[in-house]
């Protein structure tokens, strides 16, 4: 069936919600002292970890690491991998992307260590430099050098302007809400803090009092972009837009915007339903919203060419997403295809995606091997990220875990572990997942692609001595 788009569109922006920590504890000794004594620490532990348990080669599995040492030793709870990249290419392509950030998250290791006091709680490892959300969130280029990220870094507003322009933000935004009583707005990490309150400027000093004309929408997120959010009722509204043209915007119709696009999806559901929902047994296919109608129909006519293929047609498929930029597999089921893959390229880059018959036997199996998993002595339940984890990954990562506790029937891991999850590593978007998922203190995720000898290598880690058993606790305040 075909499913308005409005129900299914996501966007990197909506983070709306997510906090961020309190400043560290201020160090009690000096600081050059104290960190001396964190390096000797670490060089230590670094050495004790690194006999004990030869490094994982796998990307992921370093990743999850890396991101522990920054939150413990720098107070970063939020790092990710790249997280306004829109157009990634084909699936592969996430895997050099993932290895990059390896090299990010590394090098802002390197260059807080030069500047402990940074105060950083949220990073994003990326292409460009950029502080935003506040003062506490920063995006740095994967492939700089240390000393051009330890420079940004020292580059710190002082706490008495930081106040001010938190105290104008405030004000600001509530002039803003006593003219749009319903709405509700904010700015997105991809735009600075000067940006974010030049826009907040022009929106209050809008004058709606000329003007009665009902607003519907429901948010509006301050963005380098302009258009809809990752909803129906979302409008991005570009930084830099006049006063002018953020009245028109903002006085546009939701309804009426999709209005123009039904007649669009009334006619690919009545050309394509026998072919998506009859032959290809897809569950849901739409659009992403960025498209244009022409380049929607042309991703969907592509597609129903495609179909043709016999392969194709016994593969699993769930949701197919026409995207503007993207042909990636995620999972057993969905996809996403780039509007103008041709279909002959559409059947290659889909050839290795398993066929129904294939994921069947695969769930079959993962759901024996989990249950022989259950109440062992390790204290560990395994489990299988629900995010779209190919069955054969889930059902050989479940094998691996079986003979890592058959052969280390002494190995306990120490609180406050308490689940093991297995995560497809070559995937960004789960990538990201995993490294701040609220349970991360918890759960120890590791690429289900990892062979015995790195699943081992990773689980030892959490066994105790390696400094990883110690929760870190903090409150935060939300973005303006």
């Amino acid at each position: 069936m075909l499913i308005p788009p409005q129900f299914y569109f996501r966007s990197l922006l909506r983070q709306r919600g997510q906090t961020h920590h309190q400043r560290m504890r201020l160090l009690s000794e000096k600081p050059a002292r104290c960190f001396q004594r964190v390096l000797l620490v670490g060089f230590f532990l670094f050495l004790f970890v690194g006999k004990a348990f030869p490094g994982s080669a796998n990307t992921f599995n370093q990743l999850i690491l890396e991101k522990k040492s920054l939150e413990s030793r720098f107070g970063i709870h939020t790092v990710e991998c790249f997280p306004f990249l829109e157009n990634i290419g084909f699936t592969e392509d996430q895997v050099p992307l993932i290895k990059n950030c390896l090299a990010g998250v590394r090098l802002l290791i390197s260059a807080l260590s030069l500047v402990p006091d940074a105060e950083i709680h949220t990073a994003g490892i990326s292409t460009r430099f950029l502080r935003t959300a506040g003062f506490h969130t920063v995006l740095i280029p994967w492939d700089a050098s240390v000393e051009e990220v330890s420079s940004f870094l020292k580059k710190q507003v002082p706490k008495e302007e930081q106040d001010r322009f938190l105290d104008l933000i405030s004000l600001l935004k509530g002039d803003i809400q006593k003219k749009f009583r319903k709405l509700s707005f904010y700015c997105s990490k991809r735009i600075s803090n000067d940006q974010c309150l030049s826009a907040y400027k022009n929106l209050a000093a809008i004058d709606l009092s000329s003007n009665s004309k009902q607003i519907r929408w429901r948010e509006v997120v301050i963005d380098d972009r302009q258009g809809l959010g990752g909803d129906s009722h979302v409008l991005l509204l570009n930084f830099d837009a006049s006063t002018d043209a953020m009245v028109g915007l903002l006085q546009k119709d939701p309804y009426e915007i999709w209005s123009s696009r039904r007649k669009m999806y009334e006619d690919i559901q009545e050309r394509y339903k026998g072919v998506f929902e009859k032959r290809l047994k897809v569950a849901n296919y739409y659009c992403a919203s960025g498209l244009t109608e022409d380049q929607c129909a042309q991703g969907m006519a592509n597609l129903s060419r495609a179909a043709a293929s016999q392969s194709l047609r016994m593969k699993a498929w769930g949701e197919v997403v026409i995207d503007q930029y993207n042909t990636l597999i995620k999972g057993d089921h969905d996809v996403s295809i780039r509007f103008d893959l041709p279909p002959d390229e559409i059947e290659r880059h889909f050839a290795p995606k398993p066929n129904q018959a294939e994921v069947t036997e695969s769930t079959v199996l993962a759901e024996k091997l989990e249950k022989r998993t259950l109440n062992n002595s390790s204290g560990l339940r395994a489990v299988c990220d629900l995010g779209g984890l190919h069955a054969g990954f889930c059902a050989r990562a479940f094998e691996n875990f079986i003979q890592f506790l058959t052969h280390r029937r002494d190995y306990r891991a120490i609180k406050p572990w308490s689940e093991v999850m297995f995560i497809d590593g070559n995937r960004l978007d789960r990538v990201n997942f995993a490294l701040n998922s609220p349970s991360r203190h918890s759960y120890i995720y590791i690429d289900a692609r990892s062979n015995s000898e790195e699943l081992t290598s990773h689980l030892m880690r959490f066994s105790g001595g390696t400094g990883f058993g110690k929760r870190r606790s903090g409150s935060g305040s939300s973005n303006e």
